[in-house]
């Protein structure tokens, strides 16, 4: 039985740009104590809306502190809502698990003494979470969506909104990685308040990778959100110090250091499929897609408008590509492809005579492909980003001059605007080379 909950009405809503996207910014009040819902786009009536509601740290949320993965979650909640259609973020004021500011740095100073953080909250006369959802309810009623998927690994906040009447469809777990100084907390919320955590490992493979981590927690809310239209589509290539991705057209790119080839593997292993297009590469080459020396086993995808990718490639190891096509492919050549056990897609092409890409990502998703690396080449690249098709760039700049054709610019893009960018981007050495990152924002 739902739980009986008073009105509450909104009393201020304004206009917020952001460089993850455009929201409405709602105020609410409870007992003097006031609480805010950023929403993106349209939610009322709306369906299976993705909603995070997220309490108060400002230890983690303006300080970064890193005792706690609060801070993180909320980055890694705008990135994500700020990419669909429409989402609802409610922050609620209820810091420290409704202990307040005062009592949570306390239980701070009681943590480095050796409590956990449950024992801390009880030593000073507290619950372990004192947090009262029903003002979520309220709030959420008032912006009407139909059901929620929420984004949370807490159960008892599942229960307890739908207790108050909220229908949720659908949870979407939100790790955000662990490392040493979380790592001791986050287990105290495993294990003695029944969040839903899987500890990961604690860096990307190698510790000299963990500055990647807020994209492989894109990728796990991508995977998560079944209804969501995708794929989420990471670009990664690298590029010489004036641009350039490659010595001459045909070729691959000047070598990266040895951290950066680390760093390009344990990404292809991340996603669900890697994408070439043969046109990039030189002629009777093997796709460096189709190759397994990722460690898993990511899908291979070749974009090939005229079937041009040698069957003989296909019997040197790894799993046989989707190759996407014109709409009326050769069928001999097709056949040829298929006796290897490829998968030829016939999605049609564009006006230029590339693959329509709209129509390729379509045809992955329906393929349960939820997360995608694009790799190049220099006419791909551009493409996925003059269409406007790129989530999160990846790329490395290499301290080497005259790289040859220069992967973002060029007709297509030079003066187009909206004007492309990485919003919130981070810059981190990587043995000899810079590692450019961050979701790809446009306008």
């Amino acid at each position: 039985m739902s739980r009986r909950t008073s009105v509450v009405k909104n009393l201020v809503k304004t206009r917020i740009p952001t460089g993850y996207g455009e929201f409405n910014l709602y105020l609410y009040n409870e007992h003097g104590k006031e609480h805010l819902a950023l929403v993106k786009g349209e939610v009322s009536g709306q369906a299976l809306v993705p909603v995070r509601v997220h309490s108060e740290c400002l230890t983690g949320d303006v300080f970064g502190s890193r005792r706690c993965d609060c801070g993180d979650q909320l980055k890694h909640t705008l990135q994500y809502l700020g990419r669909l259609p429409c989402g609802i973020l409610v922050y609620l004021r209820q810091e420290g698990r409704g202990i307040g500011l005062r009592k949570k740095m306390e239980a701070y100073n009681l943590q480095d003494a050796g409590m956990d953080t449950v024992e801390a909250n009880i030593h000073l006369g507290h619950q372990p979470d004192e947090r009262d959802y029903g003002i979520a309810a309220r709030i959420l009623q008032d912006l009407g969506p139909q059901s929620i998927r929420l984004i949370t690994n807490n159960p008892h906040k599942v229960d307890e909104l739908t207790a108050h009447g909220i229908q949720v469809e659908a949870r979407i777990p939100i790790e955000v990685g662990h490392h040493q100084d979380n790592l001791d907390y986050l287990r105290s919320k495993a294990e003695k308040m029944a969040h839903l955590l899987t500890f990961r490992e604690e860096t990307p493979e190698h510790r000299d990778l963990a500055f990647i981590e807020p994209l492989l927690d894109q990728l796990s809310l991508a995977r998560a959100a079944a209804n969501e239209a995708g794929p989420f589509v990471t670009l990664a290539y690298a590029q010489s110090l004036d641009g350039g991705i490659a010595a001459e057209a045909g070729t691959p790119a000047a070598p990266t250091s040895r951290p950066a080839l680390t760093l390009t593997r344990h990404l292809r292993a991340q996603h669900d499929a890697l994408l070439v297009d043969i046109d990039s590469l030189p002629a009777g080459a093997t796709p460096p897609a189709i190759r397994q020396d990722q460690g898993t086993d990511p899908r291979p995808v070749i974009l090939d408008s005229q079937l041009r990718t040698p069957p003989e490639a296909l019997a040197q190891g790894g799993r046989p590509p989707l190759i996407l096509t014109a709409a009326t492919p050769d069928p001999a050549r097709a056949a040829s492809l298929a006796e290897r056990g490829a998968e030829v897609v016939a999605v049609g092409t564009d006006t230029g005579g590339g693959i329509d890409l709209p129509l390729a990502l379509r045809a992955l998703r329906a393929r349960g492909i939820h997360t995608l690396m694009v790799e190049g080449g220099a006419a791909t690249i551009r493409r996925f980003l003059r269409q406007r098709l790129v989530d999160y760039a990846v790329i490395a700049i290499t301290p080497r001059l005259g790289g040859g054709p220069q992967a973002i610019g060029g007709p297509g893009l030079a003066g187009e605007a909206p004007a492309l960018g990485i919003t919130d981007c981070q810059y981190q050495t990587l043995g000899s080379d810079i590692i450019a990152h961050g979701p790809v924002g446009y306008g």
